[in-house]
């Protein structure tokens, strides 16, 4: 007998080991789970399914819709989302998956929602999707049982940058500054112009980024030079940010594309994140694409590829 519920405080302990168990290569601690689950705006305790069976937890799934408007993106009213869905390993194909899905699709549907996404969700997704190689077996039972399609495969990867050279690039960003275009790190008072530069150009997430390492430099946690800016006339043109071994986001305004800025921020932002001693950079999310024709050029090698999922209600 399978029974689905949702989420009680004294459940935090047993849910993380199952977490754990059933998501392998996608684990979190008891501070993620509380920053990324439990504090997250949109957070309700009822939209995260628990299967129980025999007295313990086999399943669960994290199912959220915007109930606080996102910058740039406002609520997303036809849309929500499956941030994390796992199921012991005992338990898979044995009718887990369906009890939680039989609990999260009228979720859904009674809040109005025509779509859900598995997993794009901003701000707190945990990975892109799912990833194909490592949790094959619940893509094929989502897509061919349950109704669920492949919309779009986002690749990670990652680069070791010991021994990354910036000399090959020294010649493009000589030809940059000809131009009037200058790359350096950020300075303090420029911060209002960055946010300026990214609510006018950039995708509303990236705003949040930002911000949130931004206010990491008020703490002393951060700081400025983690900030990677492409100046043209006192205005921005492009940028990028590292926080750890995360590299990015990044990313240059239209109209500005195709002139090696790109190139030259990611060559002086790779050697920023080397001057602090750091041995990896890494991407979580980018497309083919963009893969082959920036990153690769840079050292970085796909590691895990990504299903993003939706389905239809």
């Amino acid at each position: 007998m399978i029974t689905v519920r949702g989420y009680r405080a004294d459940d935090e302990t047993a849910l993380l080991a199952l977490w754990n168990t059933a998501l392998p290569y996608d684990p979190i601690d008891r501070r993620t789970f509380h920053r990324k689950v439990l504090l997250d705006p949109n957070f309700d305790p009822n939209w995260l399914c628990l299967a129980e069976a025999d007295d313990e937890l086999v399943g669960f799934c994290l199912c959220l819709i915007r109930r606080v408007p996102l910058e740039k993106v406002g609520l997303s009213p036809d849309q929500g989302w499956i941030t994390a869905l796992g199921v012991h390993p005992n338990r898979q194909g044995q009718g887990v998956e369906a009890a939680l899905l039989d609990r999260a699709l009228p979720l859904f549907r009674d809040a109005g929602r025509s779509e859900i996404l598995l997993s794009p969700y901003t701000p707190n997704y945990f990975v892109p999707g799912l990833d194909e190689t490592h949790y094959g077996p619940m893509l094929k039972l989502l897509t061919e049982q349950f109704g669920f399609e492949v919309v779009s495969r986002p690749i990670s990867m990652d680069a070791n940058i010991v021994l990354f050279d910036g000399t090959p690039y020294v010649e493009r960003e000589a030809q940059l500054r000809a131009q009037g275009i200058a790359v350096r790190s950020l300075l303090p008072q420029e911060v209002p112009t960055l946010l300026q530069f990214l609510n006018a150009h950039m995708p509303g997430d990236w705003v949040r980024h930002a911000r949130d390492l931004l206010l990491d430099v008020t703490k002393g946690l951060a700081d400025y030079d983690q900030f990677l800016i492409a100046l043209r006339e006192g205005e921005i043109a492009g940028y990028c940010q590292f926080e750890g071994e995360h590299f990015g986001p990044y990313g240059v305004r239209e109209g500005m594309q195709g002139q090696g800025i790109g190139t030259v921020l990611m060559a002086r932002c790779l050697e920023a994140m080397r001057r602090k001693g750091l041995h990896n950079a890494w991407v979580l999310w980018t497309s083919q694409e963009t893969a082959q024709k920036v990153y690769s050029r840079f050292g970085f090698r796909q590691m895990r590829r990504f299903a993003v999922l939706r389905k239809r209600l």
